[in-house]
């Protein structure tokens, strides 16, 4: 698949790069990963980490963010980036009264920032809780017109360095979010017991919390780019 920006074709070789990140996701019982509304879900997550890392987003995500969300997701001015694996479990998404609501254990234990220069910056918060809130409604007026609309097909990340997203990235090929805008995004660093669970049994016989100093992490990458893992389930 091509690339698409949200100013119209993009010129020859402006194909934005980054450090290759995938996303493995699991849900709590009674919610099916694949339903339109956790696709959602997934794809305004993943959208997110692209767009603050090089303002690239799945087809539609400028416009399914409010324009103070999207405003904190901004790339940062010093140029640190992330990548590796981060692991999600979808807690539960309730619909109601043209809101979706979506809690979401994200355990960063296998990410990792970068400087501009591939050097390892620091380790990724190790586990979070975090609450996705969107409304019905058309799209956003105030849709960011810097944001690419990256598209591949390549499924199992496997790139050198900060190389072009058309290496690595799996994105889907339509627009995941339908008719929703996210407004607001809360993180919670301590999170409930559940998502205490999902992570041991992510990392059986790591101890929770796990207080390792960046420079004494058993996974502490050499340098970049971090290992990445297919994605799960994908697009």
């Amino acid at each position: 698949m091509g690339c698409a920006s949200g100013t119209g074709k993009k010129p020859v070789g402006a194909e934005p790069v980054g450090l290759p990140q995938s996303w493995i996701w699991s849900a709590a019982p009674g919610v099916a990963i694949d339903s339109k509304d956790a696709r959602t879900v997934r794809g305004w997550y993943e959208s997110s980490a692209l767009f603050q890392g090089a303002s690239v987003s799945y087809p539609g995500f400028p416009q399914a963010t409010s324009a103070d969300l999207l405003g904190e997701l901004l790339p940062p001015a010093s140029g640190i980036q992330k990548g590796g694996t981060e692991r999600l479990h979808i807690r539960s998404i309730t619909v109601a009264g043209g809101e979706l609501r979506a809690s979401v254990c994200s355990d960063g234990w296998d990410e990792s920032y970068f400087t501009p220069d591939g050097k390892f910056f620091s380790a990724q918060t190790t586990l979070t809780l975090t609450t996705l809130v969107m409304r019905q409604g058309g799209p956003s007026k105030a849709s960011s017109p810097s944001a690419q609309q990256a598209l591949v097909a390549d499924a199992t990340p496997n790139p050198v360095g900060r190389t072009p997203y058309s290496s690595w990235l799996k994105g889907p090929g339509e627009n995941v979010f339908g008719n929703w805008i996210a407004y607001s995004r809360e993180i919670d660093a301590h999170p409930p017991v559940d998502c205490v669970a999902w992570f041991k049994r992510n990392h059986p016989g790591l101890k929770y919390p796990t207080g390792y100093p960046n420079d004494a992490r058993p996974n502490r990458p050499a340098s970049a780019p971090p290992p990445t893992l297919p994605a799960s389930p994908g697009w």
